[in-house]
Formats: C-alpha cells, sequence, structure tokens
C-alpha cells in the first residue's frame, strides 16, 4: 500500500512537471511591449530645408526621468554619421534642439534616429531634405557695391582681366555682401583659363539681364574648378 501511495505520489508530480514545461513552450514569450520601455516622438516644422538655414527637432517622450537623455544622431544618404548629440527633456515630456545646416552638411536626403531608451524598440526615426539654396540665398540683403557689377561689365568686355575680376568677388564674399552656398572647393589645375561662358554671365548681370542665382551658379563653378579659392 505504501509502494502505491509514493508511486502516485511521483507520477503526480511529472505529470506536473510536464505540464508546466509544456504551458511555458508553448508559443514562447509574449513579445516585448513598448508599455513598459522609453519611447520618443520627434518631428520637424518642415520636409525640406536650404543650406544655411537652421532645423528644430521637438517632441515628446512616454515617460520623464531626470537621469535620462535623448540622443539624437544624423545621417546621410549614404549612412555616414554627420551628427550626434544628447538632448535633455523637460519635466513636461517634451523636446526640442536646434542644427545649423553648416558646411557639415551637402545637398541631399537625411536621415534621423532619436533613442531614449536602450533596446532598438525605442528608437524612432524620420527624414529630411536640404536644398542647394540658390534659389533663396544668393546674395544678402546688404546693398551691393555698384563698382562690383560695374567690374562684371569691364571684365566681360576685357577691359580688366581675370585676376582683378576674381579679387573683386573674393573680397565681397570675405566681406559677408555675397552669400555664396557651400562648395567644396576645388584644387588649382594647369589650366586656369576661366570659360567664356562666366565672362557671359558676368556681362549680362551688369546689364540686368541675368538674376543673382544665375550669376551666383557661376562664381560656384570657379570655386569647384579651383580657379577662385575662398579662404577659410
Amino acid at each position: 500500500m505504501k509502494i502505491n501511495f509514493f508511486f502516485i505520489i511521483a507520477m503526480s508530480l511529472l505529470v506536473v512537471s510536464f505540464s508546466g514545461q509544456s504551458a511555458l513552450g508553448y508559443g514562447g514569450p509574449p513579445e516585448q511591449s513598448s508599455a513598459n520601455n522609453y519611447t520618443v516622438d520627434i518631428n520637424t516644422e518642415k520636409e525640406s530645408y536650404d543650406l544655411g538655414e537652421s532645423i528644430i527637432f521637438s517632441g515628446t517622450v512616454n515617460k520623464y526621468d531626470e537621469d535620462r537623455n535623448l540622443r539624437i544622431s544624423i545621417f546621410d544618404s549614404s549612412k555616414n554619421l554627420v551628427s550626434t548629440q544628447k538632448t535633455p527633456i523637460n519635466p513636461d515630456r517634451t523636446f526640442s534642439y536646434i542644427v545649423d545646416l553648416n558646411e557639415k552638411f551637402f545637398e541631399g536626403k537625411y536621415f534621423v534616429k532619436a533613442q531614449y531608451g536602450n533596446s532598438k524598440a525605442t528608437v524612432e526615426s524620420i527624414s529630411f531634405l536640404i536644398n542647394s539654396g540658390l534659389d533663396n540665398l544668393s546674395l544678402v540683403d546688404a546693398k551691393i557695391p555698384d563698382w562690383i557689377k560695374s567690374n562684371a561689365g569691364w571684365w566681360a568686355d576685357g577691359q580688366i582681366d581675370d585676376s582683378s575680376f576674381v579679387e573683386g568677388i573674393q573680397f565681397l564674399i570675405k566681406e559677408g555682401l555675397m552669400k555664396i552656398p557651400v562648395t567644396e572647393q576645388g584644387s588649382t589645375t594647369s589650366n586656369n583659363k576661366i570659360p567664356d561662358w562666366i565672362k557671359s554671365n558676368a556681362g549680362w548681370w551688369a546689364d540686368g539681364q541675368i538674376d543673382d542665382s544665375s550669376f551666383v551658379e557661376g562664381i560656384q563653378f570657379l570655386i569647384k574648378e579651383g580657379l577662385m579659392t575662398l579662404s577659410s
């Protein structure tokens, strides 16, 4: 009788053990829920910007933790890291972060990752575009000295040489009277001749036949080709 009693007890424990394993194994563990994580919602005030502008990232997090910062990272279209910064969170769970679109940025699409927690589930991603800014960022509001357009006209007519004209443009840029969108500086080549179409543009600009943006495109060409050097 005692043997049967212990046998029944042992079999009961064995059944309970297997039942427990089956219950845990069925379907695996529940999926991770963001309810227990730190999550973030981030946005920008518009979808595209011009070089030289500032972009404001703002949004909210689901939980405030005074010891926890939000990390905002910006990547270019080739997935290269351009900028990363820890951003504090306000007690009301809001945040705001400003980035100047300076010489580190170029025309194209950029991707933003904002992470407030430690797992991939807590990362929010958005994107924005950067335009060249030629239409809106050619010349600053300050009055351009009349002698610059006069020089452009004389240069187009062959009355002054290339060096004199280039020096005049360099002066404008250095003094902040002409704003050139961010342009990669080219190395000087053995052929230092400025193309004729640049001179034609200068003459038309001096006569008011083309706008400032068209003239700036010619200046950008000189910089890219190393025919004009901008001091850093």
